[in-house]
């Protein structure tokens, strides 16, 4: 039984999610690479954010924070960000100027929110072997990022 039951923050989920999307690297270049986002083996958080949402902006010194964490304690985990309901230049300057160091991307389709089931921003997903395990809503702090993670390992 998750120990987040009684939080209402964490919603769970427990769906299977097969993705095989291109997406682009926000790297700062407006012809900046692509991806296929397909292989969520392993503990996977992935974070859904937009340019214009004051707790997008507010969330990525701690998301930065957690990043650090990741690789300083050489933790088995992938933090990514994901923006949506944004045009591509605004995802580019919002990078530019709050500049995430978590690997971010950006949705050219307007589709993986769909197949996660995304209401709103920010939203983070917690998934584990292709299965999203639970979601929270709102801003995220290094905290939430840390227990979600440790639920996730645990699941």
């Amino acid at each position: 039984m998750s120990s987040f039951t009684k939080d209402i923050s964490f919603i769970p989920i427990n769906k299977k999610i097969e993705i095989n999307q291109e997406m682009a690297i926000i790297d700062g270049e407006t012809n900046s690479k692509t991806i296929i986002l397909e292989n969520f083996d392993g503990i996977h958080i992935v974070n859904f954010w937009a340019s214009w949402c004051g707790p997008c902006i507010e969330e990525i010194s701690e998301l930065n924070k957690f990043q650090q964490e990741i690789l300083t304690e050489n933790l088995n985990v992938n933090l990514i960000g994901i923006n949506i309901f944004d045009k591509k230049k605004d995802a580019i300057e919002f990078y530019l100027k709050y500049k995430p160091f978590f690997k971010t991307v950006f949705d050219k389709k307007n589709t993986i929110s769909v197949k996660f089931s995304v209401m709103g921003v920010p939203e983070t997903y917690f998934v584990k072997d292709g299965k999203i395990l639970f979601k929270y809503m709102g801003k995220i702090n290094q905290e939430i990022l840390r227990r979600g993670m440790n639920e996730s390992i645990t699941y």
